[in-house]
């Protein structure tokens, strides 16, 4: 579920938490829905006379990570308000910038210093492309001399957990961030205090939920045939968001 049913949803379950702060910043949201798509969260505070931290308090309150899965929610309703006709190509571009106005949003100096401290990384994508683009991840930071260990299957992972400790880190990219594999894995991994970061599309979902650290892209599925049930999943964005992170770490790491 996403768009206005979404965002009422949780605002309702949460208003006995909210405060006239919250609400006033929910209306300058709700009613400037187009503007804040191009605003970062500081402008938005200050223009709702708060701050940052309100803010992000106040996604969190409504069950998000953080601001920009809250913004995301708030852009999803425009969408499904509007009845205009999108190509392929122009969805493939807005996903690009969608994901790029995301990491910009993001801290990435914590993922990198843990990335260059970690004695060793594991990383482990949940599906097809999400191996694809685990793989991409592995082949680019060897030019960094960090090396990853990129399971094949869910199987392998589990054959070495006993072995992960804390010191190390775990890379998790999946499209769901729900499937039954995390929701067993996660919880051994948490025990054992091992630092988590996951790489998912932008939605509520239980693996960037419980990751110490988390980045999101944009995929928007696209109708190529009528059966029902049928998933079209595409990578572009994702495969963005790992050359990105990538060259952020090469830039401000590697060549410090």
């Amino acid at each position: 579920m996403k768009g206005k049913d979404f965002m009422q949803e949780r605002i309702n379950n949460a208003q006995n938490k909210l405060t006239t702060t919250d609400f006033n910043v929910l209306n300058y949201l709700m009613a400037n829905k187009q503007k804040i798509q191009k605003q970062s969260i500081h402008e938005i505070a200050e223009e709702a006379f708060t701050s940052s931290a309100s803010i992000v308090r106040l996604a969190k309150k409504l069950g998000f990570s953080g601001f920009s899965e809250m913004k995301y929610y708030v852009k999803s309703e425009l969408e499904d308000n509007s009845e205009e006709f999108k190509s392929s190509i122009s969805l493939l571009e807005q996903d690009i910038q969608d994901t790029l106005n995301l990491i910009s949003e993001q801290n990435l100096q914590p993922i990198c210093k843990q990335i260059k401290n970690a004695k060793r990384i594991f990383c482990y994508g949940t599906d097809w492309g999400e191996k694809n683009a685990a793989g991409y991840l592995t082949r680019n930071f060897l030019a960094c001399n960090i090396f990853m260990h990129q399971f094949p299957s869910i199987t392998e992972f589990l054959w070495t957990l006993d072995q992960i400790e804390e010191n190390d880190l775990v890379i998790i990219l999946s499209f769901s961030g729900n499937n039954e594999d995390l929701k067993r894995l996660i919880p051994l991994l948490k025990v054992k205090n091992v630092p988590i970061f996951s790489i998912t599309p932008l939605s509520g979902n239980f693996l960037s939920s419980e990751a110490t650290y988390r980045l999101y892209y944009k995929a928007t599925q696209l109708d190529i045939t009528k059966t029902k049930q049928t998933e079209y999943n595409f990578y572009s964005s994702l495969n963005v968001l790992i050359d990105f992170l990538f060259r952020y770490y090469h830039d401000n790491y590697f060549l410090e």
